[in-house]
């Protein structure tokens, strides 16, 4: 509903106000419906709930994929669902928080060391198993084995069963070494390590290639730090295209997902232009060849994309509380950079348009013009390549006066046409400079402030947003074993007769019923509440009759008190008259 009703907002905008208020009720709505689960086996089944046919534990159409695709970020930041998250993210019978600060230091290299074997691990179950163990996790597989009569398939010393109080033990179908990594596998806190180990193996393996310790200008030379760096290269460009195909609805409402592929798409367009080029070239010197040349052109688009690499890693920042708002508002920011920049663009573009118009048919005051003919102190205004780097540069240096200038035997014409011109180019630089730069600094003002007030619902909700793309078992394989993955993928689908399947109109049931109870609890609570608001309004209704008494009773005491006064002075005044 909240969806539709933003959608319905954007199409008719003469009722944006309304349909946007509509939206927010229904997702504050959610928010308290949320609230009112007792324990986390409701929370589990509410948020885990999907209208698909058939739903397995991988589906991504489920309720809290919607809160966080659709951007409810109060829904998101809520304490229950960010439980539900982390518990997510650490895995079954794994209590990350319990451990002291060694020991999760030390998961980092073994989770390092696991991931060495398991592409192999991955590549023996496709071809000689089932190809299941990145698709169905331990508890799923256990309880098939229930459903089927068998014992469960893997080896934990304890394991809490979905519900189910049922001590596990090995099966003869699946061997202890499987049945290890099925467990470590599905653990989505290690995919993280793995992750971004692989993001600094990547980063050091570009600025290797960068820098290029080993480059000689008499000839090109690939080494193993270029090689790696095509293959990442590669692998991110791919798995791009893979994501917008995939998840064409969400992949452009997230900034980052924008970014990734603008960066990779210039790896890739620059790194062709480059390879091209230097076969039409002899050596590795690009400084003897135009600016304009093809593997200049292609270098200048792989130094961007190599510093939006290297930019991209503030995105980790989000895992640190601290850390986190401010990476959110330097991503708002950039939002309002772009905006500006708009802007910005469209008055360049017109100031410069009308600015060579008027300046076009004057010369610089050096050449050689024989009569009285008015000349310009600089051609920068006159002609094309100097108008538009004047333009832009009076951005950051206002001023130069001269540059608009037009003279006639060493003074400055103050001519209508002249003056015009003049005044046109202060015209420019007022609005470029006061108008356009103090706007922008209102708006980074108002974004900081707007995610300073609810900054931890802000960072909670990007961190929940960041972390979920480790709940997909893709990320099991990142850039560049991601091959394997979709190799296991296709294997899997095509050696499994039946696929894990939930018990759909059991839950379905289960999840009506826990609805239908929140949904009446919601309604008691509101009720009461509204009872309470009655009662307390009428206590305050009262109250403020009785001090308006009490106010009117004090005025009316006081003005006796003074009738009585003026009395007693009238009676003595009597007394003294009677006496004499």
């Amino acid at each position: 509903l909240v969806w539709y009703s933003k959608k319905l907002s954007n199409l008719q905008t003469q009722h944006l106000e309304e349909y946007l208020e509509i939206g927010k009720k229904c997702e504050n709505f959610a928010q308290d419906v949320l609230e009112q689960c007792d324990n986390t086996k409701e929370v589990k089944l509410l948020l885990e709930y999907s209208p698909d046919d058939f739903a397995d534990e991988h589906n991504e159409n489920t309720n809290w994929h919607l809160a966080l695709n659709e951007g409810h970020k109060k829904f998101v930041a809520h304490h229950y669902f960010q439980s539900f998250i982390w518990g997510k993210i650490t895995g079954k019978n794994f209590q990350w928080d319990n451990y002291p600060l060694f020991k999760r230091i030390l998961f980092f290299p073994l989770s390092i060391l696991l991931f060495c074997f398991v592409p192999v691990v991955v590549l023996l179950d496709s071809i000689f198993r089932k190809s299941d163990i990145l698709f169905v996790s331990p508890q799923m597989l256990s309880k098939s084995s229930i459903k089927s009569g068998q014992s469960p398939s893997f080896d934990v010393s304890e394991v809490e069963k979905s519900d189910m109080n049922q001590t596990m033990q090995v099966s003869e179908e699946e061997s202890r070494i499987f049945s290890f990594f099925r467990e470590r596998i599905h653990r989505p806190i290690f995919r993280m390590f793995v992750y971004h180990f692989l993001e600094m193996v990547f980063l050091v393996a570009l600025g290797l290639s960068m820098y290029d310790p080993k480059d000689q200008s008499s000839k090109v030379e690939f080494w193993y730090y270029d090689y790696m760096t095509y293959i990442f290269v590669v692998s991110y460009f791919l798995e791009d295209l893979v994501d917008i195909f995939g998840r064409y609805r969400n992949f452009f409402s997230s900034f980052w997902n924008i970014y990734s592929l603008l960066n990779h798409t210039l790896f890739m367009l620059g790194g062709c232009l480059e390879f091209y080029g230097f076969k039409q070239i002899k050596g590795d010197n690009r400084a003897i060849v135009s600016g304009n040349h093809v593997v200049n052109v292609g270098a200048t688009f792989v130094s961007i994309a190599a510093s939006m690499s290297f930019f991209s890693t503030v995105r980790f920042l989000l895992l640190h509380r601290k850390l986190g708002p401010v990476v959110v508002c330097i991503i708002r920011v950039l939002k309002d950079t772009a905006i500006i920049f708009v802007l910005f663009f469209i008055i360049y573009v017109s100031f410069a348009i009308g600015t060579f118009s008027m300046f076009k048919p004057f010369t610089l005051s050096h050449n050689n013009i024989t009569g009285d003919g008015f000349k310009m102190k600089a051609d920068d205004l006159a002609n094309v390549k100097g108008l538009f780097s004047a333009m832009f540069w009076r951005l950051f240096d206002p001023g130069e006066n001269d540059l608009a200038s037009i003279i006639k035997d060493g003074e400055v014409s103050m001519q209508f046409s002249h003056f015009v011109g003049l005044a046109f180019w202060a015209v420019y630089q007022a609005i470029l400079v006061i108008l356009l730069v103090n706007i922008f600094i209102a708006m980074m003002n108002t974004t900081y402030m707007n995610v300073s007030q609810c900054a931890d619902l802000e960072w909670k909700y990007s961190k929940s947003y960041y972390q979920v793309q480790f709940l997909t078992p893709r990320a099991v394989l990142p850039p560049p074993f991601r091959l394997i993955y979709y190799y296991a993928k296709l294997m899997y689908r095509t050696k499994s007769n039946e696929a894990l399947k939930a018990d759909r109109e059991t839950k379905i049931r289960e999840y009506i019923i826990l609805l239908h109870k929140l949904v009446t609890t919601k309604k008691k609570s509101d009720e009461e509440n509204s009872i309470q608001d009655d009662f307390s309004d009428l206590r305050q209704d009262i109250q403020n009759i009785v001090s308006e008494k009490q106010k009117a009773m004090h005025v009316e005491i006081h003005e006796l008190k003074e009738m009585i006064v003026g009395l007693k002075n009238e009676m003595r005044l009597l007394n003294s008259v009677a006496s004499e």
